[in-house]
């Protein structure tokens, strides 16, 4: 089975592993699956992990039920290689929950009905309301995340701009967290 995420950059998969932790090369066809590994012309796989077209690998393994395909992939479930993947997805993509972006589409659609019903002033306000509320929103947002250390380079990318333009816009506004080394100033250090 393979999981596609909502902006069709991440394909997510499971990912064979054996005894010794290691991932089988693929079969005599070239083929990956699994349950091809059940030991019958192979490697026999002990576990699944999740895994993306990305290039990413959940670092937690799963047993195999060669009997029970779907508590395997562990699709819907609150752990395993699925939940695993999906938790990747949020990390990677830092994903609006649905209700978030219904609220947003409704709100939209709402200030529209408003404006072309001729109440321009009262969508005018509405706007006006919503941007005060992005703003205060946003700082705190941004706040958050860099107490929690996410990096400039991530709360750029989440803003849809540059590490540079994110630390820029609100890096004064921040006070005592900016006195935070960014994660990524350890990423070359040696242990």
């Amino acid at each position: 089975m393979v999981w596609g995420d909502e902006t069709g950059r991440h394909e997510g998969y499971l990912a064979a592993v054996l005894a010794d932790g290691s991932e089988p090369g693929p079969i005599a066809d070239g083929r990956t699956t699994w349950w091809l590994y059940n030991g019958a012309d192979g490697p026999r796989a002990v576990a699944v992990r999740g895994a993306c077209s990305c290039g990413w690998r959940g670092t937690d393994t799963h047993p195999i039920d060669f009997g029970n395909d779907e508590k395997t992939e562990g699709t819907g479930r609150r752990t395993g290689p699925y939940a695993d993947w999906e938790y990747h997805i949020d990390q990677a993509e830092g994903g609006i929950p649905r209700d978030v972006e219904q609220l947003l589409a409704t709100l939209a659609q709402r200030v529209e009905q408003l404006s072309t019903a001729g109440q321009s002033m009262a969508a005018l306000r509405i706007t006006a309301q919503m941007e005060q509320a992005s703003s205060r929103c946003t700082l705190d947002a941004v706040r958050l995340a860099r107490a929690n250390l996410l990096s400039w380079q991530a709360i750029g990318k989440s803003l849809g701009c540059s590490r540079q333009a994110a630390h820029e816009r609100f890096s004064r506004r921040l006070g005592s967290l900016e006195a935070m080394p960014d994660p990524e100033d350890f990423e070359d250090c040696d242990d």
